[in-house]
């Protein structure tokens, strides 16, 4: 009889740790987390070999997002949003024929306004860095005022723009994010080296967001500072 009361206990307090999980009044281990972003991403087939990588988006309370890749993200290429135990496939940037990006707009939306939040100036630079990291772009190649000086001035120097990209290359990036708060939300500008390109040039990114960090508009175009220059892209380390 005792025996039956320890299994009991250890029973009742596993399904109340896994109601706490599932329905993220807790939030599970990472690892946890992690599995059940892979899972999501590729079933039904083999999850052997996929890749995650957590997206840092500190505002968000009990949304975790992934990105979800196997063979190199030839594969699969999943972002995923994990809020409990309920993982949810949010974009789906490898599918053939691609996902409709209005589809992936709505689901990310959606699963950001189910945290309910409420940014200050600070949380709304957080959210811009998040956002750009779903757009396949890199913190760690915002450039600040003085950068775009020095940017222009390295152009057709190889080794001087190398040395620029890692010394921009920091964690707190996200600080040359300039918001401005009006209204119900905020709006986030920023200057972006986009090596990815075809002469490396600058781009001007204009993030709107509500106050709880649904995204409403996302503006990227060209911008004449910081020059431009034809050529290879260096090799820079990634973020």
């Amino acid at each position: 009889m005792r025996g039956t009361g320890v299994f009991a206990g250890a029973f009742a307090a596993t399904l109340a740790v896994g109601v706490l999980w599932g329905t993220a009044i807790v939030d599970p281990p990472e690892s946890v987390s992690r599995g059940l972003a892979v899972l999501s991403a590729v079933y039904p087939g083999s999850t052997r070999g996929a890749e995650v990588e957590r997206v840092p988006c500190p505002p968000l309370r009990h949304l975790r997002l992934y990105v979800v890749c196997t063979e190199n993200c030839e594969g699969a290429w999943v972002v995923v949003g994990v809020r409990g135990l309920w993982p949810e496939n949010l974009a789906n940037l490898g599918r053939l024929p691609p996902q409709p990006p209005e589809e992936s707009e709505q689901r990310i939306r959606a699963a950001v306004e189910r945290d309910d939040l409420s940014l200050d100036g600070a949380g709304a630079r957080d959210m811009a860095a998040c956002y750009l990291r779903l757009e396949g772009f890199l913190p760690g190649l915002l450039l600040s005022a003085l950068d775009l000086v020095a940017l222009d001035g390295a152009r057709g120097d190889e080794e001087a723009m190398r040395r620029l990209a890692e010394g921009m290359d920091t964690p707190d990036a996200s600080t040359r994010i300039e918001t401005v708060e009006g209204g119900d939300g905020f709006v986030a500008r920023m200057f972006y080296w986009d090596t990815s390109l075809p002469g490396r040039p600058v781009l001007e990114m204009t993030l709107n967001m509500q106050r709880n960090g649904v995204l409403r508009s996302f503006d990227v175009q060209e911008s004449l500072r910081g020059g431009s220059a034809a050529g290879s892209t260096p090799d820079i380390p990634p973020s």
